[in-house]
């Protein structure tokens, strides 16, 4: 996490690893998209047998973006928590949704959270 302080204001991002995991999971080059889950979307169980390599992958993603949601991005928490709730039998549709995600987080990579310590005192 990299804190930043400009005048007044306090900066936190977490770009440097945003980028890590971004091309850890083959996204560099994804297109953007403008909200974390599409809309409408509503994950369901998966009530196939147990995918050993999706739930891996599924697994590795979630953590890493729940990982980036606790620290500096709370706009994806409702899609992560929503897809997280099926790592234990993830089918591919979760894997694509996790994935989603991480196209949105790379359309935003460069935001950061801002806390104004300015006083109208």
């Amino acid at each position: 996490m990299r804190v930043q302080h400009k005048g007044q204001s306090i900066y936190l991002d977490q770009c440097s690893y945003l980028e890590k995991v971004i091309e850890r999971f083959g996204m560099t080059n994804a297109k953007y998209v403008r909200t974390p889950l599409p809309t409408g979307y509503t994950p369901t169980p998966n009530e196939g047998e147990v995918n050993p390599q999706c739930r891996t992958l599924f697994q590795q993603t979630i953590g890493s973006l729940l990982y980036i949601m606790l620290g500096t991005c709370p706009d994806i928490a409702f899609a992560v928590t929503k897809l997280a709730q099926h790592a234990a039998n993830p089918s591919q549709e979760h894997l694509d949704k996790a994935k989603y995600i991480l196209r949105y987080l790379a359309g935003t990579a460069k935001y950061a959270l801002v806390f104004n310590g300015a006083s109208d005192k």
